[in-house]
């Protein structure tokens, strides 16, 4: 899969993988930039969690 943003500086080739994961029954996810967020109660929290990080990351861009 290749995507660009508009702070990377040269193009790449980037692979899907699983974001979320469970630990110990707590469900968390993987940023870009290599950060563990969570725990979340459940896989569906985590995948929101995903999406609101998203939001959170577009909005600061646009500042």
């Amino acid at each position: 899969m290749s995507a660009h943003r508009s702070t990377d500086t040269a193009l790449a080739t980037r692979f899907r993988t699983e974001r979320v994961c469970a630990v110990n029954h707590e469900f968390f996810f993987d940023t870009r930039e290599g950060q563990l967020m969570g725990p979340y109660a459940s896989r569906e929290e985590a995948l929101q969690g995903v999406q609101d990080y998203i939001r959170q990351c577009q909005a600061r861009q646009s500042r």
